[in-house]
């Protein structure tokens, strides 16, 4: 049997796959190297995914997409954290933007992205990333991603600067407060995964003038930051996955043609791309 996981910082979704190619499906929390332990990751697969495993199953190959595994160093936390919980089997770790470009074009070229919890895009071709602007995570990009979005609505929150009517449903969203957001974003764990629980927000205002404006201004500096510095990037392909690209597909759309660009493709979870990908590598299909 073989696993494959897409593992955002928020969610994982797992498919489990038999020689006959026939699947099974399940869920756990995400992980990220940059906010767990390999000993964090394998107590969690012990606990959340083993308990939903049909018996008799037993996983040989694990192909392995997750947030935060860009480098070697990332990528051996969690391969650790997955050889404490499933032993010596084989273990195929990378970037969950792999995953993302595989999902979306398979064989085909173009640029692939990811607007979910957080984001990256990239230049796949021929089967392999090309290259790849690098988002650094919250702190210092992650433009068009749900922590991003929140990070704009919070601060305009903290500053007063939302409609008054606005004020009001914000407050209705959530409990916290000025004080109780700054803790969470300085001194939680998590705070990518906290400010994107602000993104349904946005969502649900989306037609609302001062909602429309974050969420443009979002996916504006994502494309300016990055789509827009791939070479021929009015003339390639561009595809989206991610809940928040997918929510909010009416203004990601507005902002690409504004730049010239094209989006054919939008999926809300690359699994269903991945997975026939697989079938198709392992002749399964």
């Amino acid at each position: 049997m073989i696993a494959i996981i897409d593992s955002g910082s928020t969610k994982s979704s797992w498919a489990i796959i038999n020689q006959d190619g026939s699947k099974s499906a399940y869920s756990t929390v995400g992980f990220n190297p940059y906010y767990q332990s390999s000993e964090e990751i394998g107590d969690i697969l012990r606990r959340d995914l083993f308990p939903q495993l049909e018996e008799g199953t037993r996983i040989t190959e694990v192909f392995y997409y997750g947030a935060g595994c860009e480098r070697k160093a990332q990528r051996d936390v969690v391969e650790a954290g997955f050889r404490l919980a499933f032993g010596e089997i084989l273990y195929h770790i990378d970037h969950d933007l792999l995953a993302a470009a595989r999902s979306l074009f398979h064989d085909e070229n173009g640029i692939a992205c990811i607007a979910g919890t957080g984001s990256n895009t990239c230049l796949f071709e021929n089967g392999r990333i090309v290259e790849n602007i690098y988002s650094p995570g919250l702190a210092l990009g992650d433009e068009g991603s749900g922590g991003y979005l929140g990070k704009l609505l919070v601060r305009d929150y903290i500053r007063k600067a939302l409609p008054p009517s606005l004020m009001k449903k914000f407050e209705e969203f959530t409990p916290d407060r000025t004080a109780e957001i700054l803790d969470k974003v300085y001194k939680k764990p998590f705070p990518n995964r906290y400010l994107a629980s602000f993104a349904p927000f946005v969502v649900q205002n989306q037609d609302h003038p001062a909602m429309h404006k974050l969420a443009y201004q979002n996916f504006e500096e994502m494309f300016d930051q990055c789509i827009c510095r791939y070479p021929d990037y009015q003339k390639l392909p561009i595809r989206f996955v991610g809940s928040v690209a997918a929510y909010l597909s009416p203004v990601l759309q507005e902002v690409a043609k504004s730049k010239g660009a094209s989006i054919d493709k939008i999926l809300r979870n690359p699994m269903e791309g991945l997975v026939l990908y697989h079938l198709k590598s392992e002749n399964l299909v």
